[in-house]
């Protein structure tokens, strides 16, 4: 099956227009949301961090969808209209799930897109791509859970000695995501804006304090188990 034929079947399979449709109704039609429930057997979450949680995103499943993710990047331009107001010249992501979104939304925008890498647990610039002296640029990513890799793809860039002004409101650093996770909502940080299409508490735990391990559930990588996760084994 080709990729644009199982995107025309996914939206027909909504039942609704695809632009009628919530953020969280298409993750779970995509099967791209997993929240604990406490089935037995059910495993939970193993972080990239190594922390673990009880609730995951898996939003490659629905950003590989081309008219999907073209919805989304258009709902994430009208979010982050307001800050926009001046143009943007530039959009940049993090490597390597974001860059598909990233890219949507610079099309939408008639913008540059450009990248970090990932070198260990940092962001890194290269020098694969040049940014115009003076550019705007605006950060987007997929996902959200804290400011980590955010901060990071920002002093990348500011570090390599790029002439760049973030799009920022008010002194804080504007981010565009598809997802935000933090611990608690409402959260107010200090030095960015998120603005998001789906904003969700979710929880972690190291893995000493993880009271979910104490049920005797076991902790995954979920992408590498998705399809336990999700019930289909």
């Amino acid at each position: 099956m080709k990729i644009i034929d199982a995107a025309i079947i996914m939206e027909e399979a909504m039942g609704l227009p695809l632009r009628d449709r919530t953020v969280p109704e298409i993750f779970e039609m995509c099967g791209a949301c997993w929240v604990y429930s406490g089935k037995p057997g059910e495993p939970h979450a193993l972080l990239a961090s190594g922390r673990h949680s009880d609730a995951y995103f898996n939003v490659n499943l629905v950003t590989e969808f081309p008219n999907i993710r073209k919805e989304l990047a258009m709902r994430l331009v009208r979010a982050l209209d307001r800050f926009i107001v001046s143009g943007v010249d530039v959009v940049v992501s993090s490597t390597y799930a974001a860059t598909t979104i990233g890219q949507a939304v610079a099309d939408c925008l008639n913008a540059m897109f450009v990248f970090t890498e990932k070198d260990g647990q940092d962001q890194v610039w290269t020098g694969r791509f040049e940014i115009p002296s003076g550019a705007k640029v605006l950060q987007i990513e997929e996902l959200i859970t804290t400011l980590e890799t955010t901060e990071k793809v920002k002093k990348a860039i500011l570090e390599a000695g790029l002439d760049v002004e973030f799009i920022n409101s008010k002194g804080k650093t504007i981010v565009g995501t598809i997802v935000h996770r933090p611990a608690k909502v409402p959260i107010d940080y200090e030095s960015h804006k998120v603005a998001s299409l789906w904003e969700r508490e979710v929880h972690s735990w190291t893995k000493r304090g993880c009271p979910i391990c104490r049920k005797g559930s076991e902790a995954l990588k979920p992408k590498k188990n998705w399809n336990r996760f999700i019930g289909r084994i």
